[in-house]
């Protein structure tokens, strides 16, 4: 798992930060101590974060709270887990505002919850197995990667196909392809592949294994071909 963790107290950040690498599920764990530098980080694609650990009182005009409503319009699919010293101030407030909210955790933090919320996260996003994340409607769907075939974008729509169903969500492609694995490759500005479905590339399409072709753009044919070798290969090398 990759996360974000954001207090402005550094000592607390550096203990948190100490608790994260300790635990296996955690990839990395970047600390922020002011929330400009956390939006920097961010960015428009949600910077890769599968959850922010995110401390309520900021002491100035936004609180985490507001952050995480901000995300929540922004990165629909990262997960908050509320980290506060002032329980009795705040407890009452944290369903006021909209947000992904999947846990909330008190100063100190104690382990065993700290790792119970992660956990919770983990299974959420497909129970270890590598997995996609969508919102549809605004409940949470999962879709191991091996079942999706290919992506597509239209407008300000994303649709996710697998082989026999096709979920479509508000957002951008580049959003989506920041939960992809390298098992993916984006052929063309509108449209992401699978590598595993893919049967055949040419310089007017790629031919998939279920019949359905999706378009390569000229200017990234010769690397879409690298990138399925190199899969090819690799798979092959395993078997």
């Amino acid at each position: 798992m990759k996360l974000a963790v954001c207090d402005d107290n550094r000592l607390f950040l550096e203990e948190l930060k100490r608790q994260l690498e300790e635990i296996p599920m955690v990839e990395k764990a970047d600390t922020f101590s002011d929330l400009a530098s956390f939006w920097e980080a961010v960015g428009p694609g949600g910077g890769g974060y599968d959850a922010v650990l995110m401390d309520i009182d900021w002491k100035t005009g936004d609180t985490g709270m507001d952050v995480a409503e901000e995300l929540y319009r922004k990165c629909p699919g990262m997960k908050i887990i509320y980290v506060t010293g002032y329980n009795d101030r705040f407890s009452q407030q944290i369903f006021l505002h909209p947000a992904n909210l999947s846990g909330y955790l008190t100063k100190p933090v104690d382990r065993a919850l700290l790792e119970a919320n992660l956990r919770k996260i983990r299974q959420l996003r497909g129970g270890g197995e590598p997995s996609l994340v969508l919102y549809p409607h605004g409940q949470a769907l999962v879709l191991p990667f091996r079942d999706i075939v290919y992506i597509e974008s239209s407008r300000h729509n994303v649709t996710v196909y697998t082989e026999s169903d096709a979920v479509t969500v508000y957002g951008k492609l580049s959003s989506v392809s920041e939960q992809l694995s390298g098992d993916f490759f984006q052929c063309h500005k509108s449209y992401v592949v699978n590598l595993r479905q893919i049967r055949r590339i040419a310089a007017d399409g790629i031919l998939l294994k279920d019949g359905r072709s999706v378009p390569v753009s000229r200017s990234r044919y010769g690397e879409m071909k690298e990138a399925w070798f190199r899969f090819a290969e690799a798979a092959f090398a395993e078997e």
